[in-house]
C-alpha cells in the first residue's frame, strides 16, 4: 500500500462519463482527490460523494479534481451519478488493478469490495494525504478534505 509521500500510482480506468481516466493527465495541472468507496447508491457512500459533490466549487478553487472508484460496473455507476447528479467522474474497476495497487482491497481482496479510503495526490504526483477507514460506515467530509488541500497549497 503507498504511503504519504511516496509516487502514486497510475492508472487508466473508464468512468461513467464515457471517458477513460488516468492519474498522469492531471500531473502538473491540478490535485487528485481519490475517492474509494465501497458501492453505488449504498447509505454512507451516498452521504460520502454527496457531501464532495455539494463541496465541488471548493475543491476546483484548490485546483483539485475528484475521482470516484469502485468495484461496481459502470451500469450501477450511471445510475448512481444521475440519481444524485455527480459533477465528477465515477471509475470502474471491475478488474481491480487499481483498487489493488493502491492496498485497498477489503480483507486483503477476499471480496472483490474495496474499503473506503481518500487519496490527495499532488500536482507532482506524490501521496500528500492518505486515510483508509477501519470501519466502513465512517467517512471523510469535504471540510477535512478542504484541510488537507490548504496545507498542500502552502
Amino acid at each position: 500500500m503507498p504511503n504519504v509521500g511516496d509516487k502514486a500510482p497510475d492508472f487508466s480506468l473508464p468512468a461513467n462519463d464515457g471517458n477513460t481516466y488516468s492519474l498522469s493527465q492531471y500531473k502538473n495541472k491540478n490535485n487528485v482527490v481519490l475517492v474509494f468507496y465501497p458501492g453505488d447508491d449504498t447509505p454512507t457512500c451516498t452521504k460520502q460523494l454527496c457531501d464532495y459533490r455539494d463541496g465541488w466549487e471548493r475543491f476546483q478553487q484548490f485546483d483539485s479534481i475528484v475521482l470516484g472508484v469502485s468495484t461496481n460496473d459502470m451500469q450501477a455507476h450511471k445510475k448512481f451519478a444521475t440519481k444524485y447528479n455527480f459533477p465528477f467522474p465515477l471509475l470502474e474497476d471491475q478488474g481491480l488493478s487499481m483498487c489493488k495497487s493502491y492496498g485497498v482491497m477489503m480483507l486483503g481482496g477476499l471480496l472483490k469490495i474495496t474499503n473506503r479510503a481518500v487519496f490527495i495526490i499532488d500536482k507532482q504526483g506524490l501521496i500528500r494525504y492518505k486515510h483508509v477507514e477501519l470501519v466502513p460506515i465512517t467517512r471523510r467530509t469535504k471540510e477535512e478534505l478542504f484541510d488537507a488541500l490548504k496545507a498542500i497549497a502552502k
